[in-house]
């Protein structure tokens, strides 16, 4: 169970999931030594705002975890991540714009990806219809389809000059 310092902490962070328009999924839950913190929400936007201005994950194995309908956002010690590429993502025949891979989220991701741990990493696109920007998971050194969450434009990104060595 997440544990504040204060009776007002505690409000405070149930305050801060509700305005994001998120319920508790599992409440506390843990897998071996992994500590889950699980919501769910409809808007993922609202979600990943809420991850990133949550208090910093200071402990391995500790993670926030938002289940939306596009996929479950969390954050851990490394920052932000998506679980998973939802399937439509792979098809990037659907892309009706190219979008820009603006920067990588976290260093931790790209790395995991280039080895094989995990289908995707974070980056922040910016969308080739409304220049709008977000956070998305791409594919590493592939082209991966990413709708903007302003336009809802499909935006084709490829992350092929994204090397790890």
């Amino acid at each position: 169970m997440l544990v504040y310092a204060t009776r007002e902490e505690a409000d405070a962070a149930q305050e801060r999931a509700a305005a994001a328009g998120l319920e508790p999924g599992y409440s506390s839950l843990r897998k071996g030594n992994a500590q889950y913190i699980v919501f769910r929400g409809n808007d993922t936007e609202k979600a990943k705002r809420y991850l990133l201005e949550e208090r910093e994950v200071t402990q391995e194995l500790f993670y926030y975890v938002v289940e939306t309908p596009q996929g479950n956002w969390g954050k851990d010690i490394d920052g932000l991540y998506l679980e998973q590429l939802l399937p439509w993502q792979l098809d990037i025949a659907r892309a009706e714009c190219s979008g820009r891979l603006i920067s990588v989220a976290n260093t931790t991701g790209v790395i995991g990806a280039a080895r094989g741990r995990g289908d995707n990493f974070v980056v922040t696109v910016q969308c080739g219809k409304c220049s709008h920007e977000w956070y998305d998971g791409v594919r590493y050194q592939n082209v991966t389809a990413v709708r903007c969450p302003s336009c809802a434009a499909v935006n084709r990104v490829d992350s092929g000059g994204i090397v790890v060595h």
